[in-house]
């Protein structure tokens, strides 16, 4: 049995019971490689701390009645945030396994700064608590998804492309305001952490997710929890430069080149429509994915310029990830994409830039899976979220 630290044996147990609920504690030894003793000890404080439930078998048998363990849904809730673009607060209330308990989008002020933005979050979110009707203390955590790049180990913006004023202790600012404790993390963090506890990575302690939305993002799990690096960052594959440098398009975070630029939503829409969209808010997340809908609709019937565009994206995001398999061994891959089609048209250009790329020795041993961005990820994110705190 291998000696784990005790936020470690919880992680483990939590997963454990997560996933084969309703589970015995007998089975738990074998499920977590844990030790007996271990397993009662921390099941017993899951138990207290109203993070896992206990029932007994109805059946009919011989002997002792078995009691199963699963995870709590009438225990404490998590509340969730996702920053828009367009200055809403998309807050969710979830149970432990990820059911919304309830659900509003809150527009809020425009701020002027960053720590303007902090006091307005902390405002909605402190309305939002008082409007819901449940205690405050139920609530154990608060995750706020940041449109920024995001030191999620101690709650710091560094850097927000509308604003200039950072660095800044956002979570502290927020959390000092509501009296919880809160993590705040890039979207796509959270998208991860849902496909991890929930979704197509579940029994993947270590691997990368990509998302291609507005922009192209990334996140990437290792042991059984996010990796992140020294600064508490995670993977930005979204400004690896895939194109010319000099001569490329040119991307908002000011360089030119970016494989976002090329592979994400709006960077196919502005290709595909040209000065059709001239005037396209790229913070209008519903607007541009219409009309990414309507591009691969083309493509699918044979476009040819349309064809173009997916053949452009395909290559760049080949070559990104080509480059990053080399570099990091994910073993997994999961590319997150709003409709199943975009694999389909973008299948040999994205083939043969990752042939060409590595070795096929390496991408051989890589599983790469693409996978439907689920509508509910920022409710089973925020369950996971607290789940990984405990």
């Amino acid at each position: 049995m291998r000696r784990r630290s005790p936020s470690t044996n919880r992680l483990e147990v939590l997963k454990a019971i997560r996933a084969h609920a309703p589970v015995s504690r007998s089975d738990l030894p074998r499920l977590t490689g844990l030790a007996a003793g271990t397993i009662s000890q921390t099941t017993g404080e899951l138990v207290a701390r109203g993070y896992v439930v206990e029932a007994r078998e109805t059946g009919k048998r011989s002997g002792r009645p078995r009691t199963y363990l699963t995870i709590a849904g009438e225990g404490p809730l998590v509340l969730g945030a996702v920053i828009s673009t367009l200055n809403t607060l998309l807050i969710t209330f979830v149970d432990l396994n990820g059911a919304i308990c309830s659900e509003s989008e809150l527009p809020f002020s425009g701020p002027r700064s960053i720590a303007e933005l902090a006091e307005r979050v902390a405002e909605t979110i402190a309305e939002a608590i008082d409007a819901s009707g449940f205690p405050k203390g139920r609530i154990e955590h608060v995750g706020i998804g940041v449109p920024a790049l995001v030191d999620s180990v101690d709650g710091v913006v560094h850097f927000m492309a509308t604003f200039e004023d950072t660095p800044y202790p956002f979570a502290a600012v927020v959390g000092d305001r509501i009296g919880l404790p809160v993590t705040i993390e890039k979207g796509t963090t959270y998208k991860a952490r849902a496909e991890h506890w929930h979704g197509a990575a579940q029994g993947h302690d270590t691997f990368t997710l990509i998302n291609v939305g507005l922009s192209l993002d990334s996140a990437a799990y290792s042991d059984g929890l996010p990796r992140v690096g020294t600064h508490g960052f995670g993977p930005e594959l979204a400004h690896v430069q895939t194109g010319d440098i000099e001569n490329g398009e040119p991307c908002y975070c000011g360089s030119r080149g970016c494989a976002t630029t090329y592979a994400s939503i709006y960077g196919m829409v502005l290709r595909g429509f040209g000065a059709q969209v001239s005037r396209l808010d790229p913070r209008n997340e519903a607007e541009v994915e219409a009309l990414f809908i309507k591009l691969l609709d083309r493509a699918c019937e044979g476009d040819s310029d349309a064809c173009a565009v997916f053949d452009t994206a395909g290559a760049h995001l080949g070559q990104v990830l080509a480059s990053y398999i080399k570099i990091a061994d994910p073993g997994m891959i999961l590319i997150a994409v709003p409709d199943m089609r975009f694999a389909t048209v973008i299948k040999k250009a994205f083939s043969a830039a990752l042939n060409s790329g590595i070795l096929p020795t390496i991408l051989k041993m890589t599983e790469i899976k693409f996978t439907r961005q689920e509508k509910n990820w920022h409710s089973l994110g925020t369950a996971s979220l607290a789940l990984e705190k405990s």
